[in-house]
């Protein structure tokens, strides 16, 4: 019962927050200040290896490290791990709707080469508002942290998060806004998401495990 209390109070604190970053972002009041710091972190040169670094896992760091993470903890995972990874794809799903119908509804432009900025990847063409890839990295870690056993890779995971999160705004497509309210809605969703979907959806996810447990088994891997 005091994990949920602090759950919900934690992903309604994100919820305020990235409606407090969205009134900031929308009214344009933050605007220069934004490009200010996009382009002190863009400029920050971290010479050839680290900004190779950065654009792998800016690259990776997304879809490859927590599809495999998903898909691990549902193959070879207890039933415990295979039910988290069942509540983490369904958050990340979430995430996604979320996200695109943020970014519709905002139509934030991205940086661009007219403002100084230096582009190290291909820009998106969707919306900037709020970044896809700090959303869902920040909805795995908040997840992890809050759900996993293993606090050891609950942290390696929300520390790999938090370069994605950097490296959106050193490869020149996104601003520190953007990352900061992808960041706070991931918390949202994470958590009060969570608390929702073991409600609503944890006797379901519990019914559907028990024929595909038949075949998989219960594996050795727990979280």
């Amino acid at each position: 019962m005091k994990r949920i209390v602090t759950d919900t109070i934690v992903g309604l604190s994100g919820l305020v927050g990235f409606v407090i970053t969205t009134a900031l972002v929308v009214s344009g009041v933050s605007q220069n200040a934004d490009l200010g710091a996009a382009l002190l972190v863009n400029h920050y040169d971290l010479g050839s290896i680290g900004t190779s670094l950065m654009v792998l896992v800016t690259s990776y760091g997304r879809e490859v490290v927590w599809g495999l993470m998903v898909i691990t903890m549902f193959l070879f995972g207890s039933k415990r791990a295979k039910l988290l990874a069942m509540e983490l794809a369904a958050l990340f799903l979430i995430g996604v709707l979320v996200g695109d119908a943020s970014k519709i509804l905002i139509q934030r432009a991205r940086p661009d080469l007219a403002s100084g900025i230096i582009l190290r990847i291909p820009a998106g063409t969707d919306p900037s508002y709020p970044s896809g890839h700090a959303l869902i990295v920040s909805i795995g870690a908040a997840f992890s942290l809050a759900r996993f056993r293993r606090k050891t890779l609950a942290a390696l995971l929300a520390l790999a998060a938090g370069l994605v999160c950097y490296s959106r705004v050193y490869v020149g497509v996104h601003y520190p806004l953007d990352v900061v309210g992808g960041v706070l809605l991931g918390i949202a969703i994470a958590l009060t998401g969570a608390v929702a979907v073991e409600k609503l959806l944890g006797p379901v996810f519990e019914k559907l495990l028990e024929p595909i447990m038949m075949v998989l088994k219960t594996g050795p891997l727990d979280v």
